[in-house]
């Protein structure tokens, strides 16, 4: 049984019985390129849509009906492939989802219609929403609780340096035409590049994973799973993990989709060109950002292991309350005192992030821990949505700070809302987070 082996420590990660080095660094990778899918699409689409013929004031319309379709299916879907990891194991859904999205975008890059793109953004996100949410799950798993904070930092700081694989894979159709070919074909080779690190990190995923967890003994039917894994949404803490997950989520969208096009927007009206803009003044500002997730990332894991989780997201929240809502103040993005700001939204947005999967780990109970976490990834894509298409409206009616006002907003309330919650609230019996061999 692999529950009497002996556990191993790993970075400051104590393991639980059963889980390898080999195992976690196999995750690892795994979440390198799963992160590295979550804002590809974002980069890659606009020239697909441009060569192969898509209106040019058709795009942004057809960006965020495309987008809020994924959201939808994220909504539709991850509860049921968390259900499905307690059934049948992490390893299969996490295969699944990898190979899923690496096909998605391998046929992406074909499209020649709305109609192909629809269907192939389809598979896309049903592959993504199982790969993101064995994101969580796995790590949960394979985590000791003492360690959680350190093996959730570890993973979104894995998560950040996944950040840089879209940006790596948007320079390379500028190399396939100097190198000859049409721009259509060098379009779909790099779709095809995309895809390859999919197939690379489901192999991986395969042969690394450990085979443990997810496998429940007791077979019960896919609606009794469903309805017990919300159920366990009204113990305190699993609740708040949800709110943390929504306004984590959207601090990310918000920050991703709004940052770049106010600094590229504000640059144009000083006189800059759209290139010009974005290499002097949107690329620095991301990577401020990233710097700050980078150093976040580390600082709230080891800080989510020596206090409370329930107190982590407070300090995060409250964080990110100040950060976001501050944008209010700003009225010109490109003065210096700005960067500091973001550097600040850096480490608040990945703070979230890390102490909510931390929190969610903690509470939910080992046997419903997939489904939990579904509904856990369920409300990170309802965060996202409202940043996104919630944002997208503020922007254009009320001006570029008012999508980071409004999460400032709503950090302010998950932060009180946690303040409300004793940290020992319903928390789940620790003697149940532990490796549970799949037969």
């Amino acid at each position: 049984m692999a529950v009497s082996e002996r556990a191993v420590k790993v970075l400051g990660i104590h393991l639980v019985a059963g889980v390898k080095r080999r195992n976690l660094w196999a995750y690892l990778v795994a979440v390198l390129v799963s992160s590295g899918y979550a804002g590809a699409m974002s980069v890659l689409q606009p020239g697909l849509l441009q060569v192969i013929g898509i209106p040019y004031a058709q795009q942004a319309s057809i960006t965020g009906m495309l987008g809020a379709m994924q959201e939808l299916v994220f909504i539709l879907c991850m509860a049921l492939f968390g259900a499905a990891a307690d059934r049948y194991g992490r390893r299969p859904v996490y295969v699944f989802g990898l190979l899923f999205t690496a096909l998605g975008f391998a046929l992406y890059g074909t499209s020649t219609s709305m109609t192909e793109l629809v269907i192939y953004r389809l598979i896309v996100a049903l592959g993504s929403a199982a790969m993101v949410g064995m994101m969580v799950t796995v790590i949960a798993d394979y985590a000791q609780n003492k360690s959680r904070g350190k093996a959730n930092g570890l993973q979104g700081l894995t998560a950040t340096f996944g950040a840089f694989i879209p940006p790596i894979l948007a320079a390379l159709p500028q190399q396939f035409v100097q190198q000859g070919m049409t721009q259509i074909d060098a379009q779909q080779a790099t779709f095809a590049v995309a895809g390859a690190l999919g197939l690379i990190a489901a192999i991986v995923a395969g042969f690394g994973l450990a085979k443990v967890a997810g496998k429940v003994t007791e077979r019960v039917g896919w609606r009794i799973m469903l309805y017990q894994g919300a159920h366990e949404a009204r113990q305190p803490l699993i609740r708040l993990s949800f709110g943390a997950a929504f306004i984590s989520r959207g601090d990310l969208a918000v920050t991703g989709a709004f940052i770049g096009l106010w600094l590229v927007q504000t640059g144009i009206g000083k006189g800059m060109t759209p290139s010009e803009a974005m290499a002097s003044l949107a690329v620095p500002a991301v990577l401020m950002v990233v710097t700050g997730a980078l150093v976040g990332a580390l600082l709230t894991g080891w800080l989510s292991d020596r206090i409370s989780r329930v107190r982590a997201v407070t300090l995060a929240s409250g964080l990110a309350a100040l950060a976001y809502g501050g944008m209010f103040l700003v009225s010109d993005p490109t003065a210096g005192w700005v960067k500091a700001v973001l550097f600040v939204m850096g480490v608040a947005e990945i703070s979230a992030f890390v102490s909510s999967q931390a929190l969610v780990g903690e509470a939910a109970p080992a046997q419903k821990r997939g489904v939990v976490i579904g509904f856990f990834g369920v409300a990170g894509a309802c965060g996202i949505l409202v940043g996104t298409a919630g944002g997208g409206s503020l922007y254009a009616s009320f001006g570029p700070a008012s999508p980071f006002v409004l999460f400032g907003l709503l950090n302010g309330l998950v932060c009180l809302w946690s303040l409300r919650v004793k940290a020992g609230a319903a928390k789940s019996d620790m003697a149940s987070h532990v490796a549970i061999p799949e037969s």
